[in-house]
């Protein structure tokens, strides 16, 4: 790279070295895409179909699993979550499954589709058996593996639940039961990348349909599926009933064995003056001080393996041990840090970073705060001046390491430190509709959520002294044509239909009013077409969640208006933009 003529002037230089050339392939990302865990209510953007003669699918109680997906001559068919990411090795699967026994001389089902995925007419499809049966047709050829008129595999006991993880990769497919892996085939005479392709373009996937048989009884629990190949952290079986609890997106191989420039994020891109966060633990075998993360920030292109972008994009690259690279501009005595040398390869093996990129103008400002494991805290920072383009990109990477980003902390927008943005006076003189957080207005669909975090103080006077959220016709509040869609209260109350029917929550209403004392709160918003999805997740000062969930249909402008109001309540605000980890 041609940045490299600027490494021996960066600050720390007996802490560098000068690094390999790049490979030649981008290690594929680990990401949940899709997960459906059936505990209240089907997904929304699920649709219920039946066999003749069937009924629709439901929701059951189980005695294991509790609520589970249970379904007898019907199928659930929803549009496919992979379409929205690059799939690269493989597609993977993992979901809980139960069979009814059979009775009296019946066989166990082992034809009818567990799921599939199908275009748009059902000429080509992929779909997987309790047989192991797994049949690809396609206009690029067929493939089929296990089809139990050749023999049946005896890889799942009807009537007993089965823990399943599985992977179509790009050389064959592996299948484990309850943990262990039982099919593991490496197939040499089809190209299994065309199957790992064709999962992750079709429109459409299924639960319960797909083989061309009806399938017998069964029960579904937990079902998530994934770009690219489950390690063995997704293969071990999850606590009976919960959801598989790995949801951090994987970022070089677990082994750490990921070779220098092979293993990357996706890219972050911000228009403007905004920040850019990332929160995720770093593990690695500690060889050297340079064997853990990396962030690369450029003028809104891929600079890595396979991107659109070249060195020569770069504004600089920053590694965790306090040294860096980059054009021209770049100033290595601009980064100051607290590390211990003497611990500092032990202390970065499973710590946590808490990183933050801010752009004012042409000045960006980096702080990579680092928790240990033993608890001990260091702060690196970083400042660049230069020329940027108006959208500039951030991604990360690593070396004989690996990173475990919670997508849950990956935003873009506006972050605030406690009470220097807070919304409405805090000794609870607010009355209804008199003070309000600044607006946002969201062109066309949202391609991932946009949220509002903060910390929620109210008076505790009732059950309405809490937050609201006000969804316009894309207009503020005094300008000409101004609309409200619907407001929507943190006690399960909307404006619209003012009947609760499109509001359901987990609140414990014995003890709500002091619940939502000092409560942190996710707002998450989705628009899409003519319908727009909220879920507020409440954290409790005592750690007790809870999830309300509502949904408006009617919107029919392109532009949607968002701002936040309270009565008898304030909130201090801490972040306000998007979040595109979050599918």
């Amino acid at each position: 790279m041609a940045a490299f003529t600027l490494l021996l002037s960066g600050s720390c230089s007996d802490w560098g070295k000068v690094d390999p050339p790049a490979g030649n392939q981008i290690y594929p990302t680990l990401e949940k895409v899709g997960s459906y865990v059936f505990n209240d209510e089907i997904e929304s953007d699920f649709q219920l179909k039946t066999y003749p003669g069937g009924t629709l699918p439901a929701l059951e109680s189980d005695e294991e699993h509790g609520s589970v997906l249970y379904l007898n001559g019907g199928y659930v068919t929803a549009n496919n979550p992979l379409n929205s990411v690059k799939v690269q090795n493989g597609v993977s699967l993992t979901f809980w499954f139960k069979q009814a026994a059979p009775e009296g001389e019946a066989t166990q089902d082992l034809k009818g589709a567990i799921f599939s995925f199908e275009n748009e007419n059902g000429s080509q499809r992929m779909f997987f058996t309790a047989n192991g049966w797994l049949s690809y047709t396609g206009t690029d050829g067929t493939y089929e593996s296990n089809n139990p008129s050749s023999g049946e595999t005896g890889i799942m006991t009807p009537g007993e639940w089965h823990y399943v993880a599985m992977a179509v990769t790009n050389t064959g497919y592996f299948i484990a039961i309850d943990g262990t892996k039982i099919i593991n085939l490496t197939v040499t005479d089809f190209d299994c990348s065309k199957i790992v392709q064709f999962m992750a373009s079709a429109p459409l996937f299924y639960i319960g349909y797909g083989s061309g048989t009806q399938p017998g009884e069964m029960w579904i629990d937990d079902f998530t599926i994934y770009r690219n190949t489950i390690t063995d952290n997704q293969i071990q079986v999850p606590t009976a009933g919960g959801e598989e609890s790995n949801s951090y997106i994987i970022v070089g191989e677990e082994d750490l064995s990921t070779p220098w420039w092979t293993a990357f994020s996706d890219m972050l891109t911000m228009t403007g003056d905004q920040s850019m966060h990332y929160g995720f633990y770093n593990y690695t075998g500690g060889a050297a001080n340079w064997d853990n993360w990396v962030l690369v920030v450029s003028n809104g292109k891929f600079t890595g393996v396979g991107g659109n972008g070249g060195p020569s994009d770069e504004y600089f690259v920053l590694r965790s041990d306090a040294y860096g690279w980059g054009d021209s501009n770049y100033n290595g005595a601009n980064i100051t840090h607290n590390y211990n040398w003497d611990t500092f390869t032990s202390d970065m093996n499973g710590a946590y970073v808490d990183l933050t990129i801010t752009r004012t103008n042409n000045h960006i400002d980096v702080t990579a705060v680092t928790t240990t494991k033993g608890g001990v805290t260091y702060n690196m920072t970083f400042s660049y001046d230069g020329t940027l383009a108006g959208t500039i990109g951030s991604y990360l990477t690593c070396e004989k390491s690996y990173l475990a980003i919670d997508p849950q902390t990956v935003f873009v927008g506006k972050s605030y430190t406690p009470g220097s943005y807070v919304v409405a006076p805090t000794d609870f003189s607010s009355g209804y509709w008199q003070y309000f957080s600044d607006f946002t207005k969201i062109t066309g669909d949202t391609p991932y959520p946009f949220v509002y975090t903060f910390i929620n103080n109210t008076n505790g006077g009732a059950n309405w002294n809490n937050w609201l959220l006000a969804v316009t016709n894309g207009k503020n509040r005094g300008e000409d044509g101004y609309v409200e869609y619907f407001i929507l209260r943190a006690d399960n109350w909307e404006n619209v239909t003012m009947s609760n029917v499109n509001v359901s929550s987990d609140y414990d209403w014995s003890t709500f009013i002091d619940d939502m004392k000092g409560a942190f709160i996710n707002l998450n918003i989705k628009r899409m077409g003519n319908r727009v999805d909220v879920t507020a997740v409440t954290t409790t000062t005592a750690k007790k969640v809870y999830t309300m969930t509502y949904f408006y249909e009617g919107v029919s402008t392109n532009d949607i208006g968002l701002f936040l109001s309270v009565e008898k309540a304030s909130l201090d605000m801490r972040t306000v933009g998007y979040y595109p980890f979050i599918k």
